[in-house]
Parts: C-alpha cells; sequence; structure tokens
C-alpha cells in the first residue's frame, strides 16, 4: 500500500521550536533576577568595569534611579564595591530566572 499525499516536508529543523525569541528590554517593566551579558551602551565606565564586558552573569532588579525612571539592575557580589547597579538598558537579558516579570501591555 502507497499513501496518496507524500508527507510533508518539515518547516524548520529539529529543536528550532525550543527556542524562545530574545526578550524585550522595552517590554520589561519589573524582573526579580536574570542571567544577563553586560554590554554598556556608553564609554563612560566606572574603573574596573572593562573585564565584565561580555561576561554572563545574574544580576537582580533594585528599582528605579534615584529621580529618575531608568530601571536599574543590582549587581553581583563579586563585581567592585564601587559599582551597585548598572541600567538595565546595559544588559543583554538571556533568561529570567525567577518567573516573576510583568511586561508592559
Amino acid at each position: 500500500m502507497t499513501d496518496a499525499d507524500p508527507p510533508a516536508p518539515a518547516s524548520e529543523p529539529a529543536g528550532a521550536t525550543d527556542q524562545r525569541p530574545p526578550i524585550d528590554r522595552k517590554a520589561v517593566q519589573y524582573l526579580d533576577r536574570v542571567r544577563a551579558v553586560f554590554r554598556p551602551t556608553s564609554d563612560d565606565l566606572a574603573p574596573g568595569l572593562e573585564r565584565f564586558i561580555g561576561r554572563e552573569d545574574i544580576f537582580r532588579h533594585v528599582g528605579v534611579e534615584l529621580g529618575g525612571v531608568q530601571p536599574m539592575m543590582e549587581c553581583p557580589v563579586h563585581w567592585p564595591r564601587t559599582v551597585k547597579w548598572v541600567p538595565l538598558r546595559d544588559l543583554e537579558i538571556l533568561e529570567i530566572l525567577e518567573d516573576q516579570d510583568v511586561r508592559a501591555g
């Protein structure tokens, strides 16, 4: 016996459906903890931060910059003591570690 219709070709390679789309930082209003890569948007860095550029770390949300509207993330404890937080815009978010985020829209 033969089938009248041949099987449809696969549209995506195996495992491609497991990948999530990138997280849009502009849509995230609150994050508990994230796995992220530090990619500063400015060349004006605090001393000692150069070695953390491109490095994957765990960051925790601490709130909005005093007097501003910019969301900030708490730096890992092994970062220099002079730097306690970084702007959310300076992080490439790879994964939300705790499912307690609120998104705009």
